[in-house]
């Protein structure tokens, strides 16, 4: 029992210990609560089945060889999510760009490799140089990223309660969308929109 109550106390430390959720538009970031609403099934996984640091009932899929995990339903919901809100004030729906999700999902696994968080890349510069470099041509683009965010309807929630954010999103001048989300080897999700036009 003693164990037992010592496993729980070291993982309620190690999940307050965790940065709260953050969210970033061009170089503003903003910070929320950390979201505690699984913390019982998380401590009740680690203590009686040897849990791991995913969410229980939502884990993504695809494990990469660096250990970062991918969800492709998670970003399928944000394009969805965005059209909804982009509907909702008149505007046209985004497409879904494979080009776009790629890019976004590579500076997804990039954050979640090196555990950075900033619009500009170490390893690929930033968004604009990301486009560029991958031979995708626009008038207009943007980005949108966050950090620790467990689903999809909470990092929407986050960047539509951000100026910056829903500026991007609710943007008429851009067409198309790529979303990247990837879970770093630590647990921490981030998130990435590449919007066009």
């Amino acid at each position: 029992m003693k164990k037992k109550i010592l496993t729980m106390v070291m993982v309620l430390a190690l999940v307050m210990s965790q940065a709260a959720p953050s969210f970033a538009a061009t170089d503003v970031r903003f910070s929320g609560k950390i979201d505690l609403s699984n913390l019982c099934t998380i401590l009740m996984d680690y203590i009686f089945n040897g849990g791991s640091q995913e969410d229980v009932g939502s884990k993504p899929q695809n494990p990469n060889e660096d250990n970062v995990v991918q969800d492709q339903s998670k970003t399928a919901q944000v394009l969805s999510l965005v059209n909804k809100e982009r509907a909702a004030k008149g505007l046209s729906s985004l497409k879904g760009d494979s080009q776009l999700n790629k890019v976004a999902q590579l500076k997804a696994e990039d954050m979640a490799k090196k555990g950075y968080f900033s619009h500009n890349s170490p390893t690929y510069g930033s968004a604009f140089d990301m486009l560029k470099s991958h031979g995708i041509k626009y008038r207009t683009a943007g980005e949108n990223i966050a950090k620790g965010q467990k689903t999809a309807q909470t990092v929407m929630n986050g960047w539509m309660n951000s100026t910056g954010h829903r500026a991007n999103i609710l943007n008429s001048s851009y067409s198309k969308l790529g979303v990247g989300y990837a879970v770093s080897a630590n647990g921490t999700p981030y998130w990435v929109q590449i919007f066009v036009g």
